[in-house]
């Protein structure tokens, strides 16, 4: 990936002027006074970013019709998605506004003829920027659709018009971390902000973090599980002694992980399972149920083999799966604890759920000077909009 600077586009608002407003580091410029130099901020504001400071202060948001779904058979009838639960209603209503915010028009999809229109989608992401967060983000998802191999599922819909989707908030997350760990203090201080989120009951030692990663199947997926299961993102690290290892994240905003099913993953999932290295992670009790499919083989059982299946791949020393979701999005809790349970004491510390706010907001702690993880924070976490919204349903 290459990140260089370059004039900026016709762009949404969605995203500050230059990279050096996104991933800044300014720290070595002291202002005479916090008042001056708020002050200097503001004079030189252009009017794009005097709008995006007005988002920032929840001063900009439209009504409720505007954040609901209608259809061409009946343009006046607004609803709510029946599928959704309590916490994806609330987020479905947040990146509506994200995108009205953009001012990209309301998206849509065909079924049987009729366009259901929904506004957390919007029409032209791929021509112009709507659905990331700096316009490097958004040249890097072009760069990996253009140069996409047979074998990825980067999904070009979902990813330049779908503001609900986990793919592009995977991009606006994890593209920033690739610039900052450009730099040794940056790998230095990403690992002590990961190591900080682990479970303290086993340390991995993570001395640096080498390298991160986005929408990862290995070449080698056929000798893996051999389906398009992918890592949303990694880290990969380097512990103190120089051994190397891999740490494998699922991001989850509203999806339901028991729901993604891969293409019969039967044969290639019990080979993993058994395979040496990997069976004795599981305790007895619990591989015999997976083998004898009393318990349901769901994604992230298939994202946990992926990773080990890399670990012994690659002849790492060690390897750990991340679930990161909202803390709200509690829809996979069953899941994720099902994995838990059937895995032996000494190896539970492989499986792992942190709250994307906790990733977040460890984050923005860490590098307080970086404006991006706090426009991240804003775009997908700061719910009091959308709530306000909602509580205006029956009024």
């Amino acid at each position: 990936m290459i990140m260089k600077e370059k004039k900026q586009d016709k762009l949404s608002v969605n995203e500050p002027n230059s990279i050096g407003e996104a991933l800044s580091h300014s720290r070595h410029q002291v202002p005479s006074s916090a008042l001056e130099s708020q002050r200097q901020k503001v004079s030189k504001m252009t009017m794009k970013e005097k709008i995006d400071q007005m988002i920032l202060n929840n001063e900009c948001v439209p009504d409720l019709k505007d954040c609901l779904s209608y259809s061409s058979s009946d343009p006046t009838k607004f609803f709510f998605v029946k599928t959704d639960n309590a916490f994806t209603r609330k987020a479905r209503v947040l990146q509506a506004i994200r995108r009205w915010q953009t001012g990209a028009d309301c998206g849509y999809i065909v079924k049987n003829e009729v366009r259901y229109y929904h506004p957390n989608l919007a029409t032209d992401g791929k021509e112009i920027n709507r659905n990331f967060l700096h316009h490097e983000i958004f040249d890097y998802a072009k760069q990996r659709v253009l140069h996409k191999k047979r074998y990825e599922t980067i999904n070009e819909k979902r990813l330049f018009n779908n503001f609900l989707s986990s793919q592009p908030m995977v991009f606006n997350l994890f593209v920033p971390l690739m610039v900052m760990m450009q730099s040794d203090e940056g790998q230095v201080r990403l690992a002590k902000t990961v190591s900080s989120l682990m479970d303290k009951s086993y340390s991995l030692g993570i001395n640096r973090i080498t390298e991160v990663g986005i929408e990862f199947i290995p070449e080698y997926y056929k000798e893996c599980l051999n389906d398009k299961t992918a890592m949303d993102a990694y880290f990969r690290f380097e512990k103190a002694d120089g051994g190397k290892g891999i740490i494998a994240i699922e991001t989850k905003y509203t999806d339901v992980l028991g729901k993604n099913q891969a293409s019969d993953p039967a044969p290639a999932i019990e080979a993993a399972t058994k395979r040496e290295g990997i069976c004795g992670l599981f305790t007895n009790q619990g591989k015999e149920d997976i083998l004898m499919g009393r318990i349901e083989l769901c994604q992230v059982y298939r994202n946990f083999l992926l990773t080990e299946c890399v670990r012994l791949h690659e002849h790492l020393e060690d390897s750990l799966s991340v679930v990161l979701p909202p803390k709200n999005n509690t829809a996979n809790t069953d899941d994720e604890q099902q994995l838990k349970d059937i895995l032996n004491a000494n190896y539970k510390y492989k499986f792992q759920t942190i709250n994307l706010e906790d990733f977040t907001e460890a984050l923005m702690e860490e590098f307080p000077d970086e404006d991006i993880f706090k426009r991240f924070h804003h775009r997908y976490l700061d719910f009091r909009q959308a709530e306000r919204l909602l509580a205006t349903e029956n009024k």
